[in-house]
């Protein structure tokens, strides 16, 4: 279980559909966004380096840690907050609730006091629901106060009052003394205590009416702000979405003790359960659990970059004689996974059927009357006194006995079609995953300036791989004749009677000169050592300029009725050589 698998356990939606949960190593804070059909959470992942004297460490968030198990654990420990705040926001937030108040509103403002309101809904939520889990939201937020600078030192008024009311409403603990801006963050922070207090009760099961508190808490926000002039940044704490610039934080912290163990961690627990004692607010055993959890998730997210790096290092051995900027792997996109598969699940069905039937269309036919006699069969018939005369047997020329290598343009010309094409590529692997026992006979890449590894040969058709379909994005050249290269050598490799190359493409090679001349030199390279190359067409006829096999197709039944055609005669060709 990696950081990406963890944070979707641990995710308070369980419908994968309404939260698109991704992981990023290059990115430094979380990130909620919202795509117009539910919510994206965006994590950042953490990175291991070294020092000069070989020390280990790991970084999160702007945060260092020892690759010690109390490191381990206090990482783990923020990036668990990060995900219990998120997580709190999309079963809390509504995107429709302030729609009419944002009209004509600075939208950097509009967002932060909208934010605000959210975070004590978000925090009350957990607070009420998930009790137990509210020790990794006071672990984050004693370690904010940590990283803040002094805020009294901030010269935009604005910011100073902005970064007064995020510290106060998430941790509870003033941070600005100067009498002016308190003069007016403390009513504000008042009313917003009323609010908090209402969303308590409202968790507990009272008939509380919030929709109008939560909306003059927020435009009382939006008011007390704007008045303070020019808006130069939005803070934020480094576990919760990133608003923008902020300037109120250190660079970076080395975490090298026990954070557990500070009043800071009691203090903001307190604040968080609304109690007075912390001796109410933990959970034990939920401790206990996620500190063990937390540490086996850091060795495997370990361990998985340590072999992700050994495959990335196999493939570089190929890139020498292309032009290929880098070998990848996608980023996990689960959630676009399930949508994209969802708009071509019945057709994907379809082209399976059809591709067996012409698999089976090639092997020896079944009602033969004549051969070697299958003697159990034989005895059968005789016993039964039965007409049959399929008692004969069968020799299968090729059904055990393929290989095959899907590519698809992930460039940039592709992005026009990106979904239609990305549905063809799910058809295609759905189709290989059935029809071809063995998982090392197959694989899946995706290319374009870059070489991506979708499906290794020595992988599973896992959640894993499906979620890297999900995290393909269309961008950059289309190094096409470097891509059949690399495919190529791969596939060279295998000793099936078949060796396929499927390439779904919309033609255009693009970015470096002859490249047009390297393509059909590409290709001829394959046909000699019998390696059949298949162009698909998406939506466009200019596969049929560099393919002598291809099939254009603006549908996905296309696929289905073309493609099978063309793999039909492939395997009839093999046979027959």
């Amino acid at each position: 279980m990696g950081f990406l698998e963890y944070a979707r356990s641990l995710f308070f939606e369980k419908d994968e559909l309404k939260a698109d949960i991704l992981v990023l190593p290059r990115v430094k804070y979380p990130q909620l966004l919202w795509n117009g059909k539910g919510f994206q959470c965006i994590f950042p992942e953490p990175t291991s380096y070294e020092d000069g004297e070989n020390e280990k460490y790991a970084s999160l968030m702007g945060y260092r840690f020892i690759q010690d198990t109390l490191g381990k654990r206090q990482l783990a420990s923020l990036f668990r907050a990060s995900v219990f705040h998120l997580g709190a926001h999309v079963m809390t937030s509504s995107r429709e609730e302030f729609c009419s108040w944002r009209k004509g509103k600075d939208r950097r403002l509009a967002d932060f006091a909208v934010t605000m309101a959210e975070d004590v809904v978000a925090n009350a939520y957990v607070a009420v629901k998930h009790k137990g889990k509210l020790v990794d939201l006071a672990l984050a937020n004693a370690l904010a106060l940590k990283r803040l600078l002094p805020l009294d030192g901030l010269m935009n008024p604005a910011t100073k009052v902005m970064a007064d009311l995020l510290v106060r409403v998430n941790t509870g603990v003033p941070q600005v003394k100067g009498k002016r801006v308190r003069g007016l963050t403390d009513p504000l922070l008042r009313m917003i205590g009323e609010f908090r207090q209402r969303v308590f009760r409202s968790f507990r099961g009272e008939d509380v009416d919030l929709e109008d508190t939560k909306l003059n808490v927020v435009d009382r926000i939006y008011s007390v702000v704007e008045d303070m002039g020019p808006l130069l940044e939005i803070p934020f704490l480094p576990h919760t979405e990133n608003l923008g610039r902020c300037s109120c934080l250190s660079k970076s912290l080395l975490v090298g003790w026990d954070v557990l163990h500070e009043d800071a961690h009691g203090e903001c627990l307190c604040f968080l359960s609304g109690v007075s004692s912390c001796s109410e607010c933990h959970d034990e055993t939920w401790l206990k659990t996620a500190e063990a959890e937390g540490i086996q998730v850091f060795n495997s997210w370990l361990h998985e970059k340590q072999r992700s790096e050994k495959v990335l290092g196999r493939y570089r051995e190929y890139m020498g004689s292309t032009r290929f900027k880098d070998v990848e792997i996608p980023p996990a996109g689960y959630t676009e996974f399930l949508k994209i598969k969802a708009a071509c699940k019945s057709e994907a069905h379809r082209l399976i059927e059809s591709l067996l039937v012409a698999r089976d269309a090639i092997d020896e036919d079944p009602r033969k009357r004549y051969g070697v006699l299958d003697l159990q069969e034989v005895i059968q018939v005789v016993a039964s006194k039965s007409p049959r005369m399929d008692v004969f047997m069968l020799d299968e020329n090729i059904s055990k006995s393929y290989a095959w290598i899907v590519l698809l343009d992930a460039s940039r010309s592709m992005g026009v079609i990106g979904d239609f094409a990305l549905q063809l590529f799910i058809m295609a692997l759905e189709s290989a995953n059935q029809l071809l026992l063995d998982p090392g006979s197959w694989g899946a890449y995706a290319f374009n300036d870059r070489f991506l590894v979708v499906k290794d040969l020595n992988e599973r058709y896992n959640v894993r791989v499906k979620s890297r379909i999900g995290g393909i994005r269309f961008e950059g050249f289309t190094f096409m004749p470097d891509a059949l290269k690399v495919a190529g050598n791969i596939i060279k490799k295998r000793n099936e009677n078949l060796r396929l190359i499927m390439i779904i493409s919309d033609g255009w090679p693009l970015g470096y000169e002859s490249i047009d001349e390297e393509l059909a030199e590409a290709l001829d390279t394959l046909r000699k050592a019998r390696v059949a190359v298949i162009g698909v067409g998406a939506r466009s006829r200019r596969v049929q300029l560099y393919f002598r096999n291809h099939c254009l197709v603006y549908t996905l039944r296309d696929l289905k009725r073309k493609f099978s055609n063309l793999y039909m005669e492939a395997s009839r060709v093999a046979v027959e050589s």
